[in-house]
């Protein structure tokens, strides 16, 4: 038996014409008056707060970036705050930093760091001679994810960019960037693989020419983190980056690590904090799948029988 689908055609055509009619007529201004805005998320996805960064006291000034959600300005201490990011065309953040020299300098690098399954990806890095007014995009359009940023301290020009890369998959561009006259270019000082991207810097407080940063290989995917490698590693330069070699020995684990933050105490700047997520085994297992035993087909006929039971 075939169906005839013209009844519902019919249908279809008979609600076409009163839906058009209804499309047709002018918005009532006092009727579209009645309607408040309200809030119907993603709370999760947009409501984390990815870099938070303020000028020294006794300035109540600081910018806080969203995962999701561009950046956000107060100048009282937090009592109120005003979007000052929407006109950019990503709003997804990675990291904040004001110049210590000019605080009217603030940088921006887009993209969230973290490797959700949520993250939205970011489109460069940007900057601000305003205090956030307006922003100018300065380039590492490809970079994916910024993860940290370090001005000089006495000279705003000088700039580290931790460049993490594309979370779901491996690009070239990737890698520790420094730019000598403001970001008008870049110069790869560091490059591990397309896998490995660099996600934390640390600088001497005491002397700008020495400074740590950490690699991080990972993928992620849409049931999966994949999180360490031969490319997460520790690394020291002690001239501005010309040169790098990576840390090793002394206590630091020497297993296959992951994730590596970095902190350099203010007040003794041979206290350095490294939180590393590392294998506790130096040589980890990998789980193999299992195989499955053959049975013969003779012992495979006794069990079904043995099921179905006497005839």
């Amino acid at each position: 038996m075939t169906l005839r689908p013209w009844p519902c055609l019919a249908v279809l055509v008979t609600l076409a014409g009163p839906l058009a009619a209804q499309a047709a007529q002018p918005l009532d201004s006092t009727l579209l008056a009645g309607f408040r805005w309200r809030n119907i998320g993603p709370a999760n996805m947009g409501g984390r707060t990815s870099s938070v960064v303020g000028i020294p006291s006794p300035s109540k000034t600081f910018f806080i970036a969203g995962a999701a959600g561009g950046i956000w300005k107060t100048t009282n201490a937090g009592i109120t705050f005003r979007p000052v990011f929407d006109n950019q065309r990503c709003v997804a953040m990675g990291e904040l930093a004001i110049a210590p020299s000019d605080t009217t300098q603030v940088w921006a690098g887009t993209g969230e760091e973290d490797s959700r399954n949520t993250i939205s990806p970011g489109c460069g890095i940007f900057k601000s001679t305003d205090g956030g007014l307006t922003w100018k995009p300065m380039g590492l359009e490809k970079s994916g994810a910024i993860g940290r940023i370090i001005v000089h301290p006495t000279n705003p020009n000088i700039v580290y960019v931790a460049a993490l890369g594309w979370a779901w998959g491996a690009n070239p561009e990737r890698g520790l960037y420094k730019t000598t006259d403001g970001g008008q270019t870049w110069q790869l000082v560091k490059f591990i693989s397309d896998k490995a991207g660099f996600i934390d810097i640390a600088m001497d407080p005491t002397n700008p020419e020495v400074l740590f940063a950490s690699s991080w290989e990972r993928v992620r995917g849409p049931y999966f983190l994949k999180s360490g490698g031969p490319g997460s590693a520790l690394w020291k330069t002690t001239d501005g980056g010309k040169t790098w070699i990576e840390v090793k020995g002394g206590g630091f684990p020497e297993t296959l690590k992951g994730r590596i933050g970095l902190a350099i105490a203010g007040s003794d700047p041979k206290v350095i904090y490294a939180l590393v997520e590392a294998d506790t085994a130096p040589n980890p297992r990998v789980d193999k799948p299992r195989r499955r035993r053959r049975v013969p087909p003779a012992c495979t006929a006794r069990a079904t029988a043995a099921r179905r039971g006497p005839r």
